[in-house]
């Protein structure tokens, strides 16, 4: 069984829900704004980033994952 969720609609999204911009979460982990703006476009990305992200976006991975199918 195949679970397929998109990485960089889940990011958007949870952008927009929060009110981070893509420099405040790059600023936070300690990356470039580019990176963060790569990751909005990706369709799949690894667990550890996933969980990465959610952590510094203080949000619940299923959550998040949820975002992309509503």
């Amino acid at each position: 069984m195949t679970c397929r969720f998109d990485f960089g609609k889940s990011l958007r999204l949870a952008q927009v829900k929060l009110g981070v911009s893509s420099s405040e979460l790059a600023a936070d982990m300690g990356i470039t704004k580019q990176q963060v703006s790569q990751w909005r476009y990706r369709e799949d990305a690894k667990l550890s980033l996933v969980v990465k992200v959610c952590k510094h976006l203080k949000m619940d991975v299923y959550d998040f994952l949820r975002l992309a199918s509503e």
